[in-house]
């Protein structure tokens, strides 16, 4: 197998991916404590809104750092 020279600009990708990827991190543990916290008093409704379209922006992050791996 051959080893790739990285260039800078493969280096700041792979930061923008990351730093990307740590944003939507963050989104969803965010998220997620705010729906525990209405789940804990009881809001179903307010939780289930807050999980609509976590899947999609977890499958987003996933893409990401999928696309680390190729290198």
């Amino acid at each position: 197998m051959t080893k790739t020279n990285r260039t800078e600009e493969d280096d700041a990708l792979r930061e923008r991916i990351l730093m990307r990827s740590q944003a939507i991190n963050i989104d969803l543990v965010t998220r997620l404590t705010d729906v525990a916290d209405d789940l804990a008093a009881g809001n179903h409704l307010a939780a289930l809104g807050g999980i609509d379209g976590f899947e999609r922006e977890l499958q987003n992050m996933r893409s990401f750092l999928l696309l680390l791996q190729q290198e």
